[in-house]
């Protein structure tokens, strides 16, 4: 796989999540709770080293559960999930370069968009986390509570259509594992 085609697959995947967040109830709840973070994490050191901190952590939770659902699935994706990773962290670290900078220009004691900014690409690694977990564990209750939210984050993780989803949940439920 190119690097280019893996670079615009993060970046559209990224696009995508925090469009769906943010379309949401569910998913303005859940950056909402991340920007509450932001400001307790704030208290632990220099508020934008700490929200870096934070959507690194996600990001390295993300790639371990992306490990996890690939062994589950008898796929080996070890190297494109790296690959994934490094373009992931370059992308989002632009993204907050970005919010720095505009924040920069607006006042420098605000952190605010910043702080923002980080909740979301918190969130959207949440989604994927999320995804990756109902993936190895279908039975999780808490986070099947976000089932509606994340049929569709399953359904690109697996390369099969969102009506197949449930079919694969409820198999692997029951233990039933036939063909995954």
């Amino acid at each position: 796989m190119e690097l280019i085609t893996v670079i615009n697959q993060v970046i559209a995947s990224t696009m995508d999540r925090i469009l769906r967040i943010l379309s949401t109830a569910w998913g303005w709840a859940g950056t909402f709770v991340a920007f509450a973070g932001t400001w307790v994490v704030s208290w632990l050191g220099v508020t934008r080293e700490m929200c870096l901190y934070l959507v690194f952590a996600a990001i390295v939770m993300d790639l371990a559960w992306g490990i996890a659902s690939s062994v589950k699935r008898k796929i080996f994706t070890l190297s494109i999930g790296f690959t994934k990773t490094g373009v992931k962290l370059a992308v989002y670290l632009s993204i907050l370069t970005m919010a720095a900078i505009a924040e920069k220009v607006m006042a420098d004691d605000w952190s605010l968009l910043f702080r923002l900014t980080s909740a979301v690409l918190t969130v959207a690694e949440a989604v994927s986390i999320c995804g990756h977990i109902l993936i190895v564990k279908p039975d999780t209750p808490v986070i099947r509570l976000l089932w509606k939210v994340l049929r569709s984050e399953i359904a690109r993780k697996m390369g099969v259509e969102v009506a197949d989803i449930e079919e694969f949940i409820n198999q692997n439920k029951n233990g039933d594992n036939k063909d995954h």
